[in-house]
């Protein structure tokens, strides 16, 4: 399995902020700064997009670090979701929705397909 798996499932190395990051792409960044904006009607300082993957020590995108699914595999000892037997739950309700590639993921690892 992907260090970049994230606990729900998404595919770090595919994230926007993760690449803006090891790439160290400005105009990503703005980008992502201005979607916030106009998503969330919140100013994101560009320069505070850096996320080096969920689950590394390093840089995370704020809501990422807090993330109610991060914060409970990480007190449960587990790397992913997929190790939990109450996969899906109610934390993952907003990602995990009527065809989610991340909990397509999620159930490929615990099948063991990944």
């Amino acid at each position: 399995m992907s260090s970049h798996i994230a606990p729900c499932g998404i595919d770090c190395v595919s994230c926007d902020a993760y690449i803006a990051t090891v790439n160290d792409d400005k105009a990503l960044r703005q980008k992502l700064a201005d979607q916030f904006k106009e998503h969330y009607g919140d100013e994101v300082d560009p320069e505070k997009i850096r996320c080096e993957g969920c689950m590394n020590d390093g840089a995370h995108i704020g809501f990422c670090f807090e993330c109610g699914i991060r914060k409970c595999a990480v007190e449960k000892g587990f790397r992913t979701c997929a190790e939990c037997g109450e996969l899906p739950c109610e934390k993952g309700s907003f990602i995990w929705k009527e065809h989610s590639k991340s909990l397509e993921r999620l159930n490929a690892i615990k099948e063991g397909r990944i």
